[in-house]
């Protein structure tokens, strides 16, 4: 097993890891009936002539580790989550949660088509530029990106909603050629602007400490610094060894070097740069938050920006600074909206995409009400924006994101076959070319058995990489280049959840889990392990081997995993108390409301297991050695010592890898049954 792009072999605990991992979808369908015609029809009465077979099944849902189905949150505020109560004030788990987990374990058993609930399909998603991207395999995409992206193409404006999905941008006004401009924090102190109602600054005065000292120039041109940080206990002793390596740095510059001489003050330009960031950290503040204000600006003639009247022509501009991140000091000034220029109208689905994405960020996009459109008719907020290859790229930061070229549906697998697979066939459908089909089978709400134990609060900031992490969701053969929504591309399969042994309390992964900030968090209201759910599932007309296909999705997986906080191990049950019990169909002819029931022994349910797994070996063999299967039923067998299932943080620490580091998730397969891993160029030519 690998895990870095030069082959260096490496423990489990330096694989990339996550929480979960990926069940392939199937290569082909199995079509359980070709045509309409051959669905059961809805008025059939089961006999043993057609064999068909109406019924239901009980069971008990029985919690592993602590568990939380919950309801929906009061308001977009809530961060509380309780557990889901019905009428009677009874803890329940829906039929519908019921539902939706029986329908996943019962289309990847029966190899039916699960991308028919991706409601997203023709979204897409957007990205930014990483300046280390040709070391993370990423090199294609960042030189897409720059191409789009740069100082000369970024314009600013302001977005205006006309009405739900449609938005136009208003150019600026340029002036001496430009839209925005650049300003710094300090000069923002030095004309008193700071502070200042409604702007947030980055730092604390004493920036202007360092600032008057200043910055080391560079020892010879198109030097690029690559600063080295030092450890210092406080802000005063570095600030004055700062002045004085500085000084004595200045006084080497401008004479003639060997090539050992230019190497040292390369070193000591890079160590100094280091300095001045690690100073910006000491004076960092603590309460900065993204900001839009209006202010007058006044520009003169040869482009100088000044916040106090007597010297420029008065502007009533914008001034505004979206998120924080290490190193940056520049607010931005936007100028006035340009009354000559055309707008510029938004394609409805750019304005899609871009909810779409916030929408998969989550809660790791912090200050939310910053960087969403407009919500009022009329009303104009200052952004930012590229139009390339007939798109129009807009943000609330010059360092725009933009869409990837291929949308979600374009990863999914495109299937040949035509018909009606298990899924179609069981849980029914609408509008498949003009028609539509009542599923056949009734999931009743698990109610709670007897009283509920002690319900522990737990705190977590869920954090994960988003659809777009190319080396998460998307099939990787090679590290020093993986593949993204630019190229063609094959999404990993369905997203399953590893079990673990109780419920671990979750890490600090997300930058924005480090601060304050409770918008990130949620509480989750847990119920104990070995509470107890009743369940209950009604099926009508089903053929043997369909109600063979719904034990083995009972039966097949040792656990399931159902509710909130799966990454961090809640949700853990298992069936038991399995009952099956066949319509008394003679006896319903004639007492149709009549409750009675022929119970079927549990050590016949491999009968009707059988011939469902009789339908399918013509088709892959032995179902349960077929890969979906077969790397579903390993995810629901146990918890794995060896496979780190946390998420990875954010940055590198201790040569573990991070999210940052862009290398492939290993599969289930290469975990569990030492697959081959996506090796470097230069680890295949060694």
């Amino acid at each position: 097993m690998r895990f870095d792009r030069d082959g260096a072999a490496s423990g489990p605990d330096k694989l990339p890891h996550a929480p979960y991992n990926f069940v392939p979808f199937p290569d082909r369908l199995k079509i359980r009936y070709e045509t309409f015609d051959k669905l059961p029809k809805h008025d059939l009465v089961p006999t043993e002539e057609n064999g068909l077979l109406s019924g239901r099944l009980t069971f008990d849902i029985v919690a592993r580790t602590p568990i939380l189905v919950a309801q929906g949150p009061r308001d977009e505020e809530d961060r509380e989550r309780h557990f889901n109560q019905d009428v009677w004030n009874r803890f329940e788990i829906p039929g519908s949660t019921l539902r939706g987990l029986i329908r996943s374990a019962v289309g990847i058993i029966g190899h039916s088509d699960l991308t028919d609930n991706v409601d997203n399909r023709e979204q897409t998603l957007m990205y930014r530029g990483l300046a280390d991207s040709d070391r993370k395999g990423l090199k294609n995409r960042k030189q897409i990106y720059a191409a789009v992206i740069n100082k000369d193409r970024v314009q600013a404006g302001y977005i205006r909603m006309i009405d739900r999905d449609h938005y136009e941008i208003l150019p600026a006004e340029k002036i001496n050629e430009k839209t925005f401009v650049f300003v710094r924090e300090q000069q923002l102190y030095k004309d008193g602007v700071l502070p200042g109602p409604g702007i947030n600054p980055m730092y604390t005065k004493e920036i202007l400490e360092i600032e008057d000292i200043g910055r080391p120039k560079l020892p010879r041109k198109g030097f690029r610094p690559l600063p080295v940080s030092k450890q210092f206990a406080d802000r005063r002793s570095l600030l004055e060894q700062y002045r004085d390596r500085l000084h004595n740095y200045h006084a080497k510059l401008g004479r003639t070097y060997s090539p050992a001489d230019l190497k040292a003050l390369e070193n000591e330009c890079n160590e100094l740069y280091g300095m001045y960031y690690d100073y910006l950290r000491f004076v960092q503040s603590k309460h900065y938050a993204p900001y839009m204000v209006k202010r007058t600006v006044y520009i003169t003639a040869d482009g100088r920006y000044a916040f106090r009247p007597g010297q420029g022509t008065p502007h009533e501009c914008w001034q505004m600074s979206s998120g924080f991140m290490q190193k940056k000091q520049s607010h931005y000034v936007i100028h006035p909206v340009d009354r000559h220029a055309k707008p510029l109208q938004l394609r409805p689905e750019e304005v899609h995409w871009y909810r779409y994405d916030l929408k998969v960020k989550g809660n790791r996009i912090r200050h939310r009400d910053f960087y969403s459109l407009p919500e009022k008719p009329g009303e104009l907020k200052p952004c930012f924006y590229v139009q390339d290859g007939g798109f129009t790229y807009f943000g609330f930061t010059p360092h725009l994101r933009i869409f990837y070229r291929r949308t979600i549906g374009d990863g999914l697998p495109k299937y040949a076959e035509n018909g009606f697979d298990y899924v179609k066939a069981m849980f029914g459908f609408a509008d498949v070319d003009g028609q539509s089909y009542a599923g056949r089978l009734s999931f009743k709400s698990a109610v709670l058995v007897g009283e509920p134990g002690q319900i522990k609060k737990e705190e977590v900031v869920a954090g994960q990489p988003a659809l777009s992490a190319p080396a998460m969701y998307i099939k990787q053969d090679s590290l020093d280049e993986l593949k993204t929504m630019n190229d063609e591309y094959e999404w990993r399969g369905i997203k399953q959840y590893w079990l673990k042994r109780d419920f671990e309390k979750p890490g600090r992964n997300l930058k924005s889990a480090t601060k304050d900030n409770d918008k990130v968090k949620t509480f989750l209201h847990l119920l104990p392990k070995g509470s107890r759910f009743a369940a209950s599932i009604r099926f009508d007309l089903l053929h043997k081997d369909e109600l063979g296909l719904l034990l083995a999705a009972l039966t097949w997986p040792k656990h399931q995993l159902i509710g909130m906080g799966k990454p961090f191990g809640a949700g853990c049950v298992t069936f038991e108390n399995i009952r099956l019990q066949l319509d008394n169909v003679s006896y319903r002819l004639d007492e149709f409301f009549a409750d009675d029931w022929t119970e079927v022994p549990n050590e016949r349910f491999e009968e009707y297991i059988k011939e469902f797994c009789n339908h399918m070996e013509p088709f892959c063999g032995d179902v349960r050695q077929s890969e979906p299967v077969r790397v579903y039923l390993a995810m629901r067998e146990k918890g794995y010592d060896h496979i780190n299932t946390a998420y990875m943080p954010l940055s590198e620490r201790d040569g573990k890898p991070a999210y940052q580091s862009l290398l492939p998730l290993p599969t289930v397969g290469q975990l569990l049954w030492n697959e081959p891993y996506p090796k470097s160029r230069d680890s295949q030519v060694n």
